[in-house]
């Protein structure tokens, strides 16, 4: 029996305004994970913001195999209460009318500021793994944070698929975003012995009512302590503190529209 997941409303509810109202500055709340594969049934392909090899992964298979991971990848949600069965006709209409679920609250709220957000920060090192994301859903204050999650198979080798990669999500301020943002920043880049540090590259991109993008790119460069930033506006060493300053001053000007 074909089946449908409802992603058409993605407005928030009663209870979607209840989460988002309860969040502080001092943590997030987890709106669950997701995997590649989940993603893509999900439409997540199509949204503003899509690691590449993703996206190629998705469209490299035919129908057939679509269909399959569809398949496995609903009964995987609904397992995880991410989604649930709406009532379907009986008798010979139940037969032919394809199976429906709507989403969760978590997964309203997640997918929404993906498929339309405000802005997105997109924090990268190297292309071949996905970026660290924030996304500022539409008519909020708040930021949803997408967390790719290094997966490994049994004999811990990397995961096979970009289809199999998990990603996590978190609901929070933007003045704990900013604290994350900052943290990731002053970490140096993993790198072997004797081989130049590469930069941490912090972008921020939104696309106005008339169509036209604007964005705007960090530069990063830190060793734990401190870190060196460069950008259109600022070239400094900054600490944590200021850093965390600077990063949330940044945000609430990105989401006052700059």
């Amino acid at each position: 029996m074909p089946v449908r997941i409802d992603t058409a409303d993605v407005g928030y509810t009663e209870e979607a305004r209840a989460l988002l109202d309860s969040l502080d500055d001092s943590t997030f709340v987890s709106l669950g994970v997701l995997f590649g594969a989940d993603l893509c049934v999900l439409g997540g392909t199509k949204h503003p913001a899509c690691w590449k090899l993703l996206k190629s992964a998705w469209q490299q298979l035919d129908e057939q195999e679509q269909a399959e991971i569809s398949e496995a990848s609903t009964r995987a949600m609904r397992a995880r209460d991410l989604i649930t069965e709406q009532a379907s006709g009986r008798g010979v209409e139940a037969l032919i009318i394809s199976v429906c679920y709507k989403m969760s609250t978590q997964l309203r709220i997640l997918l929404g500021a993906r498929e339309s957000p405000a802005f997105i920060i997109a924090t990268h090192h190297e292309s071949r793994t996905p970026a660290v994301t924030y996304f500022q859903p539409r008519g909020t204050s708040a930021i949803v944070q997408e967390v790719p999650e290094r997966m490994v198979t049994v004999d811990r080798r990397p995961a096979p698929s970009p289809l199999d990669v998990m990603f996590s999500y978190r609901l929070s301020t933007q003045a704990f975003a900013a604290g994350e943002l900052a943290r990731w920043a002053l970490k140096p880049v993993p790198v072997a012995r004797y081989q130049p540090k590469p930069p941490r590259l912090i972008s921020f991109f939104s696309c106005t009512e008339g169509g036209r993008e604007n964005s705007y790119q960090l530069t990063v460069l830190g060793n734990g302590k401190k870190a060196h930033i460069d950008g259109p506006d600022i070239s400094a060493d900054l600490g944590r503190h200021q850093l965390t300053g600077f990063m949330t001053d940044v945000i609430g000007k990105w989401a006052d529209g700059q």
